[in-house]
Order: structure tokens, then sequence, then C-alpha cells
């Protein structure tokens, strides 16, 4: 009976620990990420996808061991605004949000907590990835633009470690 018990006990504790492929995955996205490439499509629309926020875009995606993530896009040529349609014009070139995060084989999970657009607080935001030494691709899945109200889009970015 007590054999029976600690291997019940051992096999509870197996389960209720993070995979050690997801532990490694995570390990290898910790850190900072420059962005260097940021494409959508649009769903339904059979042009090729677009540079949403210009070929000269600026941003970083932030991993810590923690489990939070922070991700900050945008444009290169903002300015401050003058007027309402200025600041209308900043609030689409810009993309803003984190959370805390969980790793699952070639995708992390955010639940969001604070975002530039309320459309990304509105279900966890689900990114597929693949690294390949110092270049992580990560995919989003067809979901609500937050860019392009009513349409859905698939996006693509493309990142390079910092170091």
């Amino acid at each position: 009976m007590e054999k029976i018990a600690v291997f019940a006990a051992a096999l509870i504790v197996i389960a209720t620990q993070p995979l050690h492929a997801d532990d490694d995955a995570a390990k290898k996205l910790h850190g900072v990420w420059r962005v260097t490439s940021f494409k959508a499509q649009i769903v339904g629309d059979d042009t090729a996808p677009r540079d949403l926020l210009g070929s000269n875009l600026k941003g970083y995606l932030i991993f810590t061991p923690e489990g939070r993530m922070a991700a900050v896009i945008s444009a290169a040529d903002r300015k401050p605004p003058s007027t309402d349609a200025d600041s209308l014009a900043l609030m689409k070139s810009v993309i803003a949000y984190t959370g805390k995060y969980v790793v699952e084989g070639d995708k992390w999970v955010t639940k969001v907590d604070v975002s530039w657009n309320e459309v990304l607080n509105t279900q966890d935001q689900v990114r597929f990835f693949k690294l390949e030494g110092e270049r992580l691709t990560v995919r989003t899945p067809e979901q609500p633009s937050g860019l392009f109200p009513g349409k859905k889009t698939v996006s693509t970015l493309t990142l390079e470690r910092e170091r």
C-alpha cells in the first residue's frame, strides 16, 4: 500500500510540472528582441501581405523569466500631434501590450492586462513562433485587427535578439 501511495504522489508531482520542452522553449525566448519586419495579410484580401507600420519600423518584444511579456511596435516617422486627426493617426501607427505568458510547444499565450487597443483585451493572445539562432519569427492566428476595425488579419513579425 505504501508503494502505491508513493507512486501516486510521484505521478501527481510529475503531472503538475511544466513540460521540459516548453521550459526550454520559454528560456530561449527570455530577453529582448528587436523587430525587423512586421507584415499583415487581411483575411479575404488577395493582395500581398503589407508592411503595416512601414519598412523602417521600430519595436521590441521582451520576455522575462517571471512569465511577463511586453510588445511595443511603431512606425518610424511618428510626430507629436497638433490636431485630433493627428492623434488618431498616431493610434494607427503603434501597437503595444503586456501581460503574463505561458509557452505551449511552438506557441505562447498571453493574458493581456494592458493594451493600446481594447481589441487585444477581449481574449488571450496566441502567437506561434519559430527560433532560428538569433532570429525569432512570430505568426498570429487569424484574429480581429486592431488596425483595421471590422477586419481579420494574420500577421508575421521577424525579430533579432538584442545583445
